[in-house]
């Protein structure tokens, strides 16, 4: 399992590959409850929020020097000490549930796409799904921003091209609407999760070390492409006026024509597995840190447990989703922020490649905390 350096792009790709499968299953359905004009506040809002955190831990590990991972910098400048010791663990097991929680959702949206495909048992979908996700995350960093280059690609293809099929279809577009606050703070929660690619700026830093300017722009970028994606998604499945169920595309594709079936299907299994490859590649990572596991067995504990949590639960697609975006947000929220200060004061490198500056003030701290705190809050809320 040797690593390599990252291209641009395929540092960009990891970023995309790791929010867009949660924007483009889950950001429609609750969009129809807020409207038009809700979505176009929430999203570059969102963006603007989750840009600034994730730039933050960029800058955290350019002041270490060295690409670890969130758990292991927590350990470093905030959870000190005998308790810090057993903190740092409770954050990996809360990490790791959330984690879990999430590539468990990937593998049911992808094996129920695969079952409609083809026709195949639902278990055996799932374990198809597993075997293909699961199976590039062995070979490691270089194999999975290659993967993800090219599924990248793809999404951008399908969603242009469902788009544009969508064209030639009666639309109409609300502007507001029937939900409340709690809708759009549902909402909001949800946009926030599908930029969430926080788990992958250590791979994209240590993929284009050590150019640090290069890791930044991969990074905004990719959020950039994650929140066109996933408006575009939402524009289309609010205008053609079909149901927007909590698989959105399908009902996207049944309004466009008997083409876009088989192009939204794999659309949604594209978005799945790349990002499987870029969260369960974070989880191994963490794995081998905290636990000091050789690769082989990191990969493995990084990556069955989410097929045996699918197989013994039982909640819906739409509710992993919400459990992975808590249990993520909480712990950043109280953990991120206070990690960022210690390491200004205290981090190895004294003179960084590249920091925030005078955007990463006491004011952007602020908002940050709020963005987390409401995240947080939003992704466990009903959006009726």
């Amino acid at each position: 399992m040797k690593e390599h350096r990252l291209t641009p792009w395929e540092a960009t790709s990891l970023t995309v590959g790791a929010g867009v499968g949660a924007g483009i299953m889950a950001v429609p359905y609750l969009a129809e409850r807020v409207g038009v004009v809700g979505l176009a506040v929430i999203l570059p809002l969102a963006w603007a929020a989750s840009a600034l955190v994730h730039l933050m831990l960029a800058e955290v590990l350019f002041r270490t020097g060295r690409p670890l991972q969130v758990v292991e910098l927590m350990r470093l400048y905030v959870l000190r000490g005998p308790v810090g010791r057993v903190l740092t663990w409770l954050v990996f097991g809360l990490l790791a549930v959330a984690f879990v929680a999430n590539l468990a959702a990937y593998v049911a949206g992808a094996g129920e796409i695969v079952a409609a495909l083809t026709g195949a048992p639902a278990r055996l979908a799932e374990a198809l799904v597993f075997a293909a996700a699961a199976g590039v995350v062995f070979f490691g960093l270089k194999a999975v921003g290659v993967a993800e280059r090219y599924g990248a690609a793809v999404l951008v293809a399908l969603v242009v091209a469902i788009g544009v099929g969508a064209l030639r279809t009666p639309l109409r577009l609300d502007p507001v609407g029937g939900g409340g606050a709690s809708a759009a703070l549902a909402l909001y929660g949800m946009v926030m999760y599908a930029y969430w690619t926080f788990y992958s700026v250590p791979q994209v830093v240590k993929g284009l070390m050590p150019d640090a300017r290069a890791a930044v722009r991969a990074i905004a970028v990719g959020l950039g492409i994650n929140g066109a994606l996933t408006a575009l998604v939402a524009l289309v499945a609010l205008a053609v006026r079909t149901e927007v169920t909590e698989v959105a595309i399908v009902g996207i594709a049944a309004a466009i024509g008997p083409w876009a079936g088989t192009a939204g299907s794999l659309l949604v299994l594209v978005a799945l597995l790349t990002s499987y490859w870029s969260v369960s590649l974070a989880l191994a990572d963490i794995v081998h840190e905290r636990t000091g596991a050789q690769a082989p067995l990191a990969w493995l504990i990084a990556t069955l447990p989410s097929l045996l949590a699918l197989w013994l639960g039982a909640w819906h697609f739409l509710d992993w989703l919400r459990l992975a975006a808590g249990a993520t947000a909480l712990v950043l929220a109280l953990i991120t922020l206070p990690m960022v200060l210690q390491a200004r004061r205290s981090g190895p490198v004294i003179d960084p490649p590249w920091t925030l500056g005078r955007w990463g003030g006491p004011a952007a701290l602020a908002f940050a905390l709020v963005a987390l705190l409401l995240m947080a809050v939003g992704s466990v809320l009903p959006a009726a």
